[in-house]
């Protein structure tokens, strides 16, 4: 009996333990994940969905000199060679003659890659500490809510400062915009919030258990593409010719970079796979021979 009762306590010191770090890695992943997508939403303000979705995409590009500056890894030259040729593919999309040239939107959305680069990046060890990818993903999406809950709130606090004739409470102001946001878009909401939100995330967490970063990239590298035809379809976007190549640029720059990081890798599994090989095979000559 008192042994079962040891291992009930064992259990749910360890569960405990669990969960503590389930919220601690979610918050930091929640406040990455925030920051992403608020510095999306105001950069959608000002640029257009196509611009903004392959800008967005620098973030794959933003990884490797993250993990440098923080983590202390080396940048390859491939890397180095794929972001100038992103950065090329920046300045043709930002200069493709449609627009105004770069703009505070696409500012924005640049630092929205950034922070969804630091989220991928963290993701890595987070995904390794945190066992239960629900309750990763979960208290990831909680912080996400109560983040956007304190920016509605200070959004309000500056609208009613603005705003003096305004007479409802704080709260109440917030929660009429909220509500009147609900009502308006209800399906964007839905499929913002449910979809893209909380499955993609749900997904990638479990996804990036079994999944190496580099064969992600690779399927990441369609992201702005589908961005594009959505955009052109949905809101008739266009881009200039410079646009189209500076968007074509960006794509083959992540996808060339994510083939050399694959095939590198392999390389480096096969030469482990080799080592392993030969080791097993001189055990087992030197266990049959026999003295003379």
């Amino acid at each position: 009996m008192d042994s079962d009762q040891q291992q009930q306590q064992q259990q749910q010191q360890r569960d405990s333990q669990e969960a503590l770090r389930a919220w601690r890695w979610g918050l930091e992943m929640g406040i990455w994940m925030f920051l992403g997508y608020a510095f999306q939403a105001v950069g959608l303000v000002f640029t257009t969905a196509q611009r903004a979705g392959f800008l967005l995409y620098l973030n794959v590009k933003f990884v490797p000199f993250f993990a440098r500056i923080l983590l202390g890894r080396k940048i390859s030259i491939p890397t180095w060679a794929s972001a100038f040729t992103a950065l090329m593919g920046t300045a043709l999309l930002s200069f493709d003659g449609t627009t105004v040239g770069f703009n505070v939107g696409d500012a924005w959305s640049v630092a929205a890659a950034a922070a969804s680069a630091m989220f991928i990046l963290r993701l890595e060890t987070a995904t390794a500490k945190v066992s239960d990818s629900s309750a990763l993903n979960a208290a990831c999406l909680w912080t996400v809510a109560g983040a956007t809950l304190v920016w509605s709130l200070v959004d309000g606090l500056v609208t009613k400062l603005s705003t003096p004739s305004i007479a409802s409470s704080l709260l109440e102001y917030t929660a009429a915009n909220i509500i009147q946001v609900g009502m308006s878009h209800p399906v964007a909401i839905v499929y913002l919030g449910g979809v893209t939100t909380a499955l993609a995330n749900y997904i990638q967490t479990r996804a990036q258990k079994n999944v190496t970063a580099e064969r992600a990239s690779l399927i990441y590298a369609m992201d702005p593409v589908y961005g594009a035809v959505f955009a052109r379809f949905f809101l008739g976007e266009t881009l200039g010719p410079l646009g189209i190549g500076g968007a074509g640029l960006i794509t083959v720059a992540a996808a060339t970079n994510a083939f050399l990081d694959l095939g590198k890798k392999a390389e480096v599994e096969e030469e482990k796979d080799d080592k392993e090989t030969k080791g097993t095979d001189e055990e087992v000559s030197s266990s049959i021979e026999m003295p003379n």
